[in-house]
């Protein structure tokens, strides 16, 4: 979807957030940055849990100067919004009212004053600091949600099922990792990306297979990217020479699905790295993170999700995100 939707009250926002992050927030802090005319990025945050001692990220200051940095990549951003998912329901006062208004203040110290705060919960929604409670009905009714998911967006659908990919595909065998190895795999790679329709079911197995091997995998995930300037480290974390062929990495992305209906549970890993890592490229970390979990799940702890999962957890946002001119452009509001 490219057209642009009109946000008109407070509900079209609160449906708009799981279309935008891919994932329905719960105990969380987002943060919409605004520009002129539109929303720019948006960013999720866990809530801050109990306090243990030393754990600068609960104290309301430092956590609301850590999620002010990260929105403060959107350079263009003029404004912002504050939703408060949350359940907790404390004696006096408003769910973590130290860190909205520690948060309001760095917003506003950063130029990007909050122009609205919400708050979320399972039962209904409300402007924060306010005793009304609205039903979620008006979210899930409103204008923005029945739109965004007329046009396909479906955040509430899970990324991967195992038993929808089948079980009866026999287990691929990894290339040696020869020279002709790699050369035939890249070849295959980039004219399964450069052609149209998805890959018959032994080129699938055979590319399924060159994933398997990690040298190889590394030269497949770089591959990718055609703006790369040769440095996996740099590919890695979204280090370009110019705006990727976006259209191409969202083939790439589709195909990696496809290519792990062609083998069984334990070989899916590095797909489904190399989905987290396109979905992390293009801005979405929670959609990346799922797909990270999932591939250490299927292979435990395996070692390039796991430190990728680490990169985002942390709050780096890709280099190709940061700059408007590279990053990913999928106009939803």
């Amino acid at each position: 979807m490219t057209e642009k939707l009109t946000i008109s009250g407070s509900a079209d926002l609160i449906a708009a957030v799981p279309h935008l992050l891919g994932v329905q927030p719960k105990e969380s802090f987002v943060v919409l940055t605004a520009r002129a005319g539109s929303l720019g990025a948006s960013l999720r945050m866990d809530a801050p849990a109990e306090a243990a001692p030393g754990d600068y990220a609960q104290i309301p200051g430092d956590y609301a100067q850590m999620i002010t940095t990260y929105a403060a990549h959107d350079d263009k951003a003029t404004g912002s919004y504050v939703i408060v998912y949350t359940d907790e329901d404390p004696e006096y006062g408003y769910p973590y009212a130290a860190h909205v208004a520690a948060l309001t203040t760095e917003l506003a110290t950063a130029r990007m004053p909050v122009r609205l705060v919400l708050l979320v919960t399972s039962t209904y929604w409300a402007t924060y600091g306010t005793a009304e409670k609205n039903p979620l009905d008006e979210v899930r009714d409103s204008n923005a949600n029945v739109t965004l998911t007329y046009y396909g967006s479906a955040p509430h659908l899970e990324v991967y099922n195992a038993e929808l990919l089948g079980t009866w595909a026999p287990p691929v065998q990894a290339p040696e990792g020869t020279e002709e190895d790699l050369e035939t795999a890249c070849e295959t790679w980039a004219a399964t990306l450069d052609g149209t329709g998805m890959p018959d079911t032994d080129t699938a197995r055979q590319l399924a297979a060159a994933f398997q091997h990690r040298h190889i995998r590394d030269y497949l995930f770089r591959d990718t990217i055609t703006t790369h300037n040769g440095s996996f480290g740099d590919v890695l974390t979204g280090k370009f020479t110019a705006r990727p062929d976006w259209d191409r990495v969202d083939r790439a992305e589709a195909i990696a699905f496809e290519l792990m209906k062609a083998v069984p549970a334990g070989q899916r890993a590095p797909m489904l790295t190399l989905m987290g890592w396109l979905e992390w490229l293009k801005g979405r970390g929670s959609h990346a993170d799922r797909y990270l979990k999932l591939a250490a799940e299927d292979v435990p702890d395996f070692r390039l999700a796991v430190l990728l999962r680490e990169l985002i957890n942390r709050g780096h946002v890709a280099d190709v995100a940061r700059d408007a001119d590279t990053a990913y452009k999928r106009r939803l509001i």
